[in-house]
């Protein structure tokens, strides 16, 4: 017999990470990954996402009985987040995804830190999207300076570009759910943000806290972190917070060579599984631990749903 729980997601998300390159450098970012030098980003083949994608639909399917989860958690739907590093530093890469994605069934959404975003873009790609994510740290300069959200040129991202973007997918597709995400550091714990959920007017906000992964100077202890939350208690509407524990193995995600791979809950760094392209879905899945309570868990505190 199946397990249904009143917990139970609309979706199950699965996050690629398409990419590790990116036009900022913060100090804190996780997308750093242990690399294969026998093995080539995806990006590079057009057929292998194609086949990244198919293997993970099929797997992934909600009557698949063959997948685990489905013995654990039921869900009614599938979306593949792309993220990770920039992924609009491909923009062909991405418009590509999003429509195989599509293709084959898949919901789709996109996380970006937007200074890439253009209104012209936000048309090619947003009728394909349930979901647009934007990374956002701080409207202040010197907070973005010492986080290290600005390009190799020096500049910061242009908020009123950036709003430009989003009135243009929000016009193209009114469906489409507009998310924040703010990783709270040594940096942004005192930053009120009250001007920038009024100029983006997002459907949810999510409020996490840095995770050591590769960086621990950005962290912050939890008291920082919860001062944070309570001074921005008037967006609780669309606040989802996620403090480090929330985190651990409670995302499926991918990496640009095609890994599933997983926060260490003992210590920094990631643990990976074989190449999926290589050893199947199945098998690689089988390699990296997820926990669907914890899943569960998240989704339960995020009203709305996994967005």
């Amino acid at each position: 017999m199946l397990y249904y729980s009143a917990h139970d997601p609309k979706q199950l998300v699965i996050n690629w990470h398409l990419t590790e390159a990116c036009n900022y450098s913060c100090r804190y970012c996780y997308a750093h990954w242990q690399r294969d030098q026998d093995v080539k980003d995806l990006i590079r083949q057009e057929y292998q996402i194609h086949q990244l994608l198919l293997e993970l639909r099929e797997f992934f399917d909600p009557i698949n009985s063959r997948n685990p989860l489905a013995w654990k958690m039921a869900w009614a739907n599938t979306r593949l987040n792309i993220a990770g590093g920039e992924p609009l530093l491909f923009p062909s890469v991405v418009e590509e995804t999003v429509k195989f994605a599509s293709r084959v069934g898949l919901k789709a959404s996109l996380i970006t830190n937007g200074s890439l975003l253009t209104e012209r873009i936000a048309r090619r790609i947003g009728s394909g999207l349930e979901v647009l994510g934007i990374s956002i740290d701080s409207g202040d300069a010197l907070s973005n300076q010492l986080i290290g959200r600005l390009n190799s040129k020096g500049d910061f991202l242009d908020l009123r570009q950036l709003q430009s973007a989003v009135d243009a997918i929000r016009e193209r597709n009114p469906a489409i759910k507009i998310k924040l995400n703010t990783v709270v550091n040594r940096v942004n714990w005192e930053d009120d943000f009250s001007d920038l959920i009024s100029l983006l007017q997002p459907d949810k906000w999510k409020i996490l806290r840095a995770l050591p992964v590769t960086d621990r100077s950005m962290t912050i202890n939890e008291k920082k972190f919860q001062s944070f939350v309570e001074r921005h208690w008037r967006y609780h509407r669309i606040a989802v917070v996620e403090d480090n524990q929330d985190m651990v193995e409670s995302y499926i995600m991918i990496d640009p060579q095609g890994r599933f791979f997983q926060n260490s809950p003992c210590s920094a760094g990631y643990k990976y599984s074989q190449p999926i392209l290589e050893v199947g879905v199945q098998k690689a899945f089988e390699q990296v631990n997820f926990n669907p309570e914890r899943f569960l868990s998240r989704y339960s505190n995020e009203a709305g749903g996994t967005v």
